[in-house]
């Protein structure tokens, strides 16, 4: 193998090591590392991306004033026996653009660059509440996964001191079999939630833009109370609402076009100068020389001409590009009115979502939860003393298993209605 395809292969295996490794993740990411590698590897946003080049190419090209041209010409008689008369000429012509088109090109392009902007941002704020979404229900069933561990753990040593008792006649088969169908149930619950586990990373692959093989593995989210500052949101959403901020130019752009329709209604105006010689020759008339002998009498001239060219026509000949324009510029000021209108009821739905599930997670910490492990405490008690059946300890068990599941579906819904809200109001609020 001669060296060329030794280098060629080893710099094909280092790009492909590279590769593998931007694609591959870090271990335990929060929802904010989640987002930022989406950022950067979500190929949707990446073309969306693309716009903003896109757009600094158009603004430099906006720019750019019309070429000028240079004509050369000649004129000869000699083709058809004429000797003598012939013509040379070059000529300069400059456009000179009227009603400050360059001006209103750039501004429109200028307008097309923010919009570009706000287009990126607002894809990435739908991202980035889509991601904080799959990571709550994520971060959800990996709580229920432990919870369920902690049961399925607490049923086997039950099960492996029942047969104990079982085999010295302290107790009888049937709570053996008893607890072998709590902890199958248990096995069950455990299955479907690693499940809906495994589908919610994998919706996160997809949505974050890294191969469904990588690694992915996610921190599990702090549960903490959270505190939101509800004042100013309003406000706040119509200043950093990308999608309104898209709205805004989107109607500053459909004003700069029909400016810029008016102004090319209006005739540029083409300067030229031309510079030209002549050589031309008079049969039968004869002159003298400088010695004194007769020659045939020639004429060279050499002119200089200016010239003016402006186009006729009037302001009507663009009428019709002025009118769309202004029917865009219409169109988008009342999408833009729609927005700012529905943004209030947006944050107070959202705001109001947030509040009711606040309400419920706090019940479940004041009123439920400890409540309910006391009173699988008590009947524990109980049956050891023999006031409850084994039946009965179970039955509460189950009870506190599905009040611990609730109460995470309840951490659950508060982490998606404050994304929600932060998606109404346009970014962090904590």
């Amino acid at each position: 193998m001669d060296t060329t395809r030794v280098l060629s292969l080893s710099f094909v295996a280092v790009i492909f090591e590279a590769v593998l490794r931007a694609q591959v993740p870090a271990a335990h990411l929060g929802a904010e590392e989640l987002i930022n590698l989406a950022l950067n590897n979500n190929r949707e946003l990446a073309a969306v991306r693309q716009r903003l080049p896109e757009a600094r190419g158009l603004l430099r090209q906006a720019g750019t004033r019309p070429a000028s041209t240079v004509d050369f010409s000649g004129t000869t008689g000699r083709p058809l026996a004429t000797v003598g008369e012939e013509q040379y000429g070059a000529s300069y012509n400059f456009i000179v653009e009227t009603g400050g088109k360059r001006a209103r090109r750039v501004e429109v392009a200028e307008k097309g660059l923010s919009l570009a902007q706000a287009e990126f941002d607002e894809r990435a704020r739908q991202l980035s509440y889509e991601i904080n979404n799959l990571y709550a229900d994520a971060t959800a069933q990996m709580r229920k996964i432990e919870r369920l561990d902690r049961l399925i753990a607490l049923n086997q040593e039950s099960i492996r001191l029942t047969d104990a008792r079982v085999r010295e006649g302290d107790a009888a088969p049937l709570e053996r079999q008893l607890l072998a169908v709590d902890l199958s149930r248990a096995e069950a619950d455990r299955a479907s939630t690693e499940g809906r586990l495994e589908v919610a990373v994998l919706e996160l692959k997809q949505v974050i833009g890294i191969d469904a093989a990588a690694s992915l593995v996610i921190a599990p989210a702090p549960v903490v109370p959270t505190l939101v500052d509800v004042s100013n949101l309003r406000d706040r959403a119509i200043r950093e609402r990308p999608d309104v901020r898209l709205a805004r130019i989107l109607e500053e752009q459909g004003q700069a076009e029909t400016q810029l329709a008016q102004a090319q209604g209006r005739p540029d105006v083409t300067l030229s100068l031309n510079y030209s010689r002549q050589y031309a020759r008079f049969d039968d008339q004869l002159g003298l020389s400088k010695t004194g002998q007769p020659v045939q009498l020639r004429d060279r001239d050499d002119v200089l001409t200016f010239g003016v060219q402006i186009p006729l026509g009037t302001k009507k000949r663009n009428q019709g590009n002025a009118e769309a324009a202004t029917a865009r510029a219409a169109a988008a000021r009342n999408r833009r009115e729609y927005l700012e209108t529905r943004v209030p009821a947006e944050i107070a739905a959202a705001l109001r979502r947030f509040q009711a599930a606040q309400s419920a997670l706090a019940i479940y910490d004041t009123s439920i939860l400890g409540q309910s492990e006391k009173n699988l405490d008590t009947i524990r008690q109980a049956y050891q003393l023999g006031q409850f059946r084994l039946l009965d300890v179970l039955t509460e068990q189950r009870k506190l298993i599905e009040t611990q599941l609730s109460y995470i579906d309840a951490q659950t819904a508060v982490a998606k209605a404050l994304a929600d809200l932060e998606r109404a109001v346009g970014g962090k609020l904590r």
